[in-house]
This record gives C-alpha cells, structure tokens and sequence, in this order.
C-alpha cells in the first residue's frame, strides 16, 4: 500500500497574494444562505482590493448575493507546485454603466463605448476584499516560464 506523504507548504504574503489573483482569470465564488452553501465558478478581473465579474441579470447566483451579501472568492492553481488564495468580503451587484466600463476594462483590457455599456445587459458583482488568506507548496514560485 502507498503511503501518503504531506507535502511542505507555505503562507503566502500579502503582496504573493495580491499578485497571485491579480495573474489569474478564474475564480470561485462561495454564498450561502441559511444552511444553502453555493460556490460557482466565475470568470473575474482584480483590482486594488475588489473583484469584478459579471453575469446574467437574474439567476441562483444573484439571488443568494442579495439575501446574503458575505462572499468568499478561491482561486488556485495546480502546476508546477500548488497555490491557493480565498478572499472574504461583501458583494454588491449593479447594472451602473461606470462598473460595467470597469469590469470590461480589467478583465478584457478593452475600454467599450457607454453607448454600448448601456445596451450589455448584464449584471456587475463587485467584491470589497476584507481578508485574503493564502498558502502554497514549498516548490511554487508566482514567476511563470514562458
């Protein structure tokens, strides 16, 4: 029989993992509501302490934001060595045209006409980062080889 060995592991440092979910594109959302846990995946962009993504206007997802607005967001990876960060925090959702422009801009690079902002029916969740916790294996480094 094999026996399981515990790899070494590490805490991440603020800065790590700022870093770390600011290099990456998808995440985990974690709600729940009364004894209802619910994690989805989510496609997001990272900026200065808050967490864009969006989605349709109506839906679970939504729904379990506005009864409950306490989130946690985990985003890993599992290649050269492992990471993980969860980030825990409140979430407001918005159709405002400014957070639309903004969730478009960091997570696309692209800057969209307010014309066109208006016509995107879609709904912005913005996370307000509270606390981050983070741990990675001995052997991961955030330097990619490209």
């Amino acid at each position: 029989m094999q026996q399981f060995v515990h790899q070494e592991s590490r805490a991440l440092s603020r800065d790590e993992m700022e870093r770390f979910v600011q290099g990456h594109s998808y995440g985990r959302l974690g709600l729940c509501f009364d004894n209802e846990p619910y994690v989805v995946p989510v496609a997001y962009g990272y900026e200065q302490g808050k967490i864009y993504f969006h989605s349709a206007r109506q839906g679970k997802k939504l729904d379990l934001i506005r009864k409950n607005d306490r989130v946690c967001f985990q985003v890993d990876e599992w290649q050269k060595g492992w990471a993980s960060v969860i980030c825990y925090g409140r979430a407001i959702l918005t159709e405002d045209v400014e957070a639309k422009k903004k969730c478009f801009e960091i997570m696309t690079g692209q800057e969209l006409s307010e014309e066109h902002l208006q016509n995107v029916k879609v709904c912005i969740g913005i996370i307000s980062v509270e606390e981050m916790t983070g741990r990675c294996s001995a052997d991961f480094s955030l330097e990619r080889e490209d």
